[in-house]
């Protein structure tokens, strides 16, 4: 069953299961809070301190289409984006004459066309939280533990295992101890270290694929420096930690897949188009990729007709990776505190792609 909650049609009244609104009284800053999935962000911090004559509209679905997400924004000065779960493409943008600001979370959004928002003198400010760990510290970002989560998901095949009862059944397949295993890691940043320190906890030997990562720096953190078809060759479990570029958009492709091992165990947090999907979908049916965990797809949400919701050796969650109840409410601080500034005549975050690597 999808997680996913289905677009309704909003009635136009204040009880509409598409939104809640801080205020009842209409008003003439409108600021619409999309993304909210989680119904957190109206009682996460004080909106109200934006004034009286601001009126704020938290989005709880996802949009399903160009028009749809055009009609719902049309009517709004200022729009948040919780990460790349609402696209505000060209097309959009053109169609909002109200919009003056875009507030979103993250380093870049590649839902987001800035470019189409400044040629219409659209302010597009970022909120980039600091969500670093100290250094030594065992724990890592949300994207870390989701990580170790759908690893040990896989191993054991919790997800398969619960259908299975839920159905009648109970005879299952054995678990696959981590212990002594050897476990990939493409990416070497906040987000794989962590992942690493945590599956050398569980006693599993860590290979690593990354530029920067020197062999005295493996060697400290007790990791193996090695090149990319080196991981492929020689790991039982695959996780994958890079951004999404030039380069590493469908790293992982056919010819690569073909080098893994026979039932190995592939985790994705990262980015869906790290992956052919092709090629990927291939894999799992024919059991090349025993278990596989996402966090990212390569369409979001998830269509019901996509050849995923059939192949049963797959555990998925709806991109929720840096979605705990901590974090957000950090991310709409953020959120809350550029509007603020550019209430008070303040810019905080200004943004444009041309300026980020």
């Amino acid at each position: 069953m999808r997680s996913w909650p289905k677009p309704r049609k909003s009635s136009g009244s204040s009880g509409s299961e598409r939104r809640r609104r801080v205020t009842s009284v209409s008003a003439k800053f409108r600021i619409a809070v999309t993304g909210d999935y989680e119904r957190l962000a109206l009682r996460a911090v004080p909106w109200t301190s934006l004034g009286d004559d601001v009126e704020v509209v938290a989005f709880h679905e996802p949009f399903n289409a160009v028009r749809s997400t055009a009609e719902a924004l049309r009517d709004f000065d200022a729009v948040t984006l919780m990460h790349e779960r609402v696209a505000l493409t060209r097309e959009v943008i053109e169609q909002l004459p109200r919009l003056k600001i875009i507030v979103f979370n993250g380093r870049k959004n590649a839902e987001l066309d800035d470019q189409a928002a400044a040629a219409r003198n659209i302010l597009v400010c970022r909120s980039n939280p600091n969500f670093e760990i100290p250094a030594g510290e065992p724990g890592g970002k949300s994207p870390s533990e989701l990580t170790l989560a759908l690893l040990l998901s896989c191993a054991w095949r919790t997800g398969p295992m619960t259908t299975l009862i839920r159905t009648g059944g109970w005879a299952a397949q054995a678990g696959l101890a981590l212990r002594g295993k050897v476990l990939g890691i493409l990416g070497y940043g906040s987000v794989g270290k962590p992942v690493a320190r945590m599956a050398s906890a569980l006693g599993m030997h860590i290979l690593v694929f990354s530029r920067s990562l020197t062999v005295e720096d493996a060697r400290a953190a007790n990791v193996t420096r090695a090149d990319l078809d080196t991981v492929l060759k020689n790991s039982d479990a695959i996780s994958l930690h890079l951004p999404l570029n030039a380069s590493t958009r469908r790293l992982i492709g056919k010819e690569q897949i073909a080098q893994m091992k026979d039932g190995v165990i592939l985790i994705n947090t990262a980015r869906a188009a790290i992956v052919d999907e092709g090629p990927f979908i291939d894999a799992l049916r024919w059991r090349k990729i025993a278990m596989a965990g996402l966090d990212v797809f390569w369409q979001e949400p998830l269509p019901e007709d996509h050849p995923l919701m059939d192949i049963p050796n797959l555990v998925m969650t709806p991109h929720i990776g840096y979605a705990t109840a901590e974090t957000m409410v950090v991310r709409y601080q953020g959120q809350l505190e550029t509007l603020l500034g550019y209430r008070q005549g303040r810019i905080i975050g200004r943004y444009s792609s041309h300026a980020v690597a």
